[in-house]
């Protein structure tokens, strides 16, 4: 039973908390029985995970994910309730906390239908950054795209947010000058790249988004970055239509509406078929 806040597993998993200790370790913190589920099954495994057994036997999914993690051989140590918050990134922890390998992910193969992507220029926000990852996922997108000035996409607040996404979603950090050629290599052209602008005329469900497209979301105090200004055709600007009472959505809000007016019309397209 490990006891000590201090014990070298605990503070070793409580690093994963900064980018410093996840580039060094190369791994990152998941924390809660839902998000251990979710690594599981999709075929990953942690390399260390620590545990409070009265907590987690107290559901039988908590019960169930013990015997998996056991049975695959995971490395499980039992722990204290304190031990767990000193290895958490979270006040209130769920009793199971563990560390995932960082996974290295190159851009994906060229889908065979009509591809969808998603690229973050800049953009700064935990929970935003986390709510994109798992609206791309939802709405089919087939990877998202970060640029220089990104918040850190495993950080524990960006995993907590994105439930699971991390484990099945491409994440691909990259620069402006690369990404156009990456998507092209996808079937994108760099014509079909769509950003929101206030004041645009054009509006976000005036798009053909059955066709192969990537929607940049912009940071969300300074917008459009220059090099993705450069990147982006003026007249691929786009905007959501609002009450004249409202100035504009968060970058999370924005750019799940516009996914999922591509994810209907690419339903609406395969029902025709």
């Amino acid at each position: 039973m490990i006891e000590s806040p201090s014990n070298p597993t605990v503070r070793a998993l409580h690093l994963l908390s900064t980018s410093k200790g996840r580039r060094e370790q190369g791994r990152f913190l998941v924390e809660g029985i839902r998000l251990i589920e979710d690594g599981l099954a999709s075929g990953e495994l942690p390399v260390t995970c620590l545990y409070n057994y009265d907590l987690v036997r107290r559901t039988e999914r908590g019960q169930m994910l013990l015997k998996q993690l056991s049975a695959a051989n995971v490395t499980l140590l039992e722990a204290t309730e304190r031990a767990i918050e000193a290895a958490s990134d979270t006040p209130h922890p769920q009793g199971i906390v563990a560390a995932f390998r960082l996974r290295s992910v190159d851009v994906p193969p060229k889908p065979d239908g009509s591809a969808l992507a998603v690229v973050c220029d800049a953009v700064q926000d935990p929970g935003n950054l986390g709510t994109l990852l798992r609206s791309a996922e939802a709405a089919g997108a087939i990877g998202i795209w970060l640029t220089p000035g990104c918040v850190d996409a495993y950080s524990p607040k960006v995993v907590r947010a994105a439930m699971g996404a991390h484990f099945r979603l491409p994440i691909i950090s990259s620069t402006w000058p690369e990404i156009p050629a990456e998507l092209e290599k996808l079937g994108i052209p760099s014509a079909n790249l769509y950003t929101t602008e206030a004041g645009t005329n054009i509006s976000y469900d005036e798009i053909d988004w059955t066709s192969p497209s990537a929607l940049v979301i912009s940071n969300e105090a300074h917008g459009l970055s220059q090099d993705a200004r450069e990147a982006v055709n003026s007249a691929r600007f786009i905007s959501i239509p609002m009450s004249s009472h409202t100035e504009s959505l968060n970058a999370a809000v924005a750019g799940s509406v516009i996914l999922f007016e591509a994810a209907r019309q690419r339903r609406v397209l395969q029902s025709r078929a």
